[in-house]
């Protein structure tokens, strides 16, 4: 089996992320890289893991590892100063991987 990789990233999220469990991983977290016409995307779209290390006290930014959950997904793209947003049916944070 396949290590599977993460990578370091900090997340500004759209709302209070104090509601989310740290080092345990989210789910069902989408990257759209097309765009989004009604409620469906179009082009390329990858389910994320996110697991939050640790909160910035008096931001909604956290420290967290991110990863995709299959091999074929745009890994390459993960490198230091990528940012994109996060999805779960809306926008719900940017990041920035580090």
């Amino acid at each position: 089996m396949e290590t599977i990789r993460s990578v370091k990233a900090l997340i500004t999220w759209d709302s209070d992320p104090s509601k989310y469990p740290c080092n345990t991983w989210l789910r069902d977290l989408i990257i759209n890289y097309g765009s989004l016409e009604g409620k469906q995307f179009t082009g390329e779209a990858w389910t994320v893991l996110v697991r939050i290390t640790g909160l910035i006290e008096g931001t909604w930014d956290t420290y967290a590892d991110v990863r995709f959950i299959v091999d074929d997904a745009p890994w390459q793209d993960l490198v230091r100063g990528y940012t994109f947003r996060l999805w779960a049916g809306r926008e719900v944070a940017t990041v920035k991987v580090l």
